[in-house]
């Protein structure tokens, strides 16, 4: 997804911009809780294009990296939490269910560690990225 920004802030190749309203956000029914519209977004200059504070500025929001982050901290905690139980069920036989809900919580934050760490790891990938100057990219 594209928007148009406004460049606020530079700080080396992470930049604070502004996103514009778009022609259909006065007829959005959102238009009044819209969060991307109220608040600064930081956006990673990954190609270092020569920009200014105040330049206009088209970003690109890789909905696929938001996918895949909201898999790692989000769904694969959710499958390690029933692979836990599971496991712990399976180990523990005639135990109760104590000993596979304590496995279940140990999956739940082992899994919740790792996709942080995933997570950190692409951070920069993650981040919407500038394109290019408004009017300068096709």
């Amino acid at each position: 997804m594209r928007e148009r920004a406004i460049v606020k802030e530079i700080k080396g190749d992470m930049v604070t911009v502004s996103i514009e309203l778009q022609e259909g956000c006065a007829v959005c029914v959102n238009n009044g809780r819209c969060k991307i519209r109220k608040s600064d977004l930081s956006v990673y200059n990954k190609d270092h294009i020569d920009i200014d504070e105040g330049d206009r500025v088209v970003v690109e929001i890789r909905t696929s990296e938001q996918a895949k982050s909201a898999f790692w901290v989000l769904g694969f905690p959710l499958i390690m939490l029933f692979v836990g139980y599971g496991f712990g069920a399976f180990i523990f036989k005639g135990s109760g269910e104590g000993p596979a809900v304590v496995c279940a919580g140990l999956g739940f934050i082992f899994a919740m560690g790792i996709g942080m760490l995933i997570k950190y790891r692409r951070k920069l990938k993650s981040f919407p990225y500038i394109l290019g100057k408004e009017g300068e990219i096709l």
